[in-house]
């Protein structure tokens, strides 16, 4: 059951991860849409929350991968509008 939670929450963070890459694509470099704050507030809060509680989520690729995605879109976005 616990695994089958972890599963699920760890699904879940990676489809809102890319849904928050595309949309941060779409603004910086197409000026199309308007950033989701309250979705990308949510993720955060989530990340946080579901990394304490299951630590092999830390371990997977497809939730890992789309978080140093959105690390290096912040930096871009830093440099780019400093």
């Amino acid at each position: 059951m616990n695994l089958k939670v972890e599963q699920i929450a760890s699904m879940l963070l990676c489809i809102i991860s890319i849904i928050l890459i595309i949309d941060t694509i779409l603004l910086q470099f197409f000026n199309q849409g308007s950033y989701q704050k309250n979705l990308a507030l949510g993720y955060c809060i989530a990340f946080v929350l579901l990394s304490i509680k299951y630590k092999n989520i830390l371990s997977k690729k497809y939730v890992v991968i789309p978080l140093y995605i959105m690390v290096i879109q912040t930096i871009y976005s830093l440099i780019i509008n400093s």
